[in-house]
């Protein structure tokens, strides 16, 4: 499966795009859509900036990881929807984490409840506990729908 338009939009609104560096919640340098990443084989620095058009290569990129991982491990079929806020989820917690996951366990065992309710315990950024709550219960809204 490819991530569609609508999944492209969703992980735009949840992670932001900005195209000059900052830092994230936990203090890393970000630039684009949530890219934390080389660009053009350089570190990001301080005060970088980039433009639109990279800031979605970067993306597009990025999400390409994400989907390979997606696409090797879920054994079950998906639909758009669910697949889409996979790879919101994914995007942001790390393939690594995902793979480890009880979300990704859950919906193997064809229980899509269970996988959605296991998002939601990927709320904490860095010493923030909920931080990502709100996001968590949009992605499971979105997989549920």
């Amino acid at each position: 499966m490819k991530i569609s338009r609508n999944g492209i939009r969703f992980i735009k609104q949840e992670e932001g795009e900005r195209l000059i560096a900052y830092r994230d919640s936990r203090g890393i340098l970000t630039i684009g859509v949530g890219h934390t990443g080389l660009i053009n084989n350089q570190p990001i620095i301080d005060g970088m900036s980039i433009t639109v058009e990279q800031s979605l290569e970067l993306l597009l990129a990025d999400i390409a990881q994400t989907e390979k991982v997606i696409n090797e491990q879920v054994k079950i079929s998906l639909t758009q929807n669910q697949y889409d806020a996979l790879c919101s989820l994914v995007f942001n917690i790390g393939t690594h984490a995902f793979s480890q996951s009880t979300v990704l366990k859950k919906i193997n065992e064809g229980d899509y409840q269970a996988g959605a309710a296991a998002m939601l315990l990927w709320k904490r950024a860095g010493n923030h506990s909920d931080l990502l709550l709100a996001r968590r219960q949009r992605e499971a809204r979105l997989f549920l729908s």
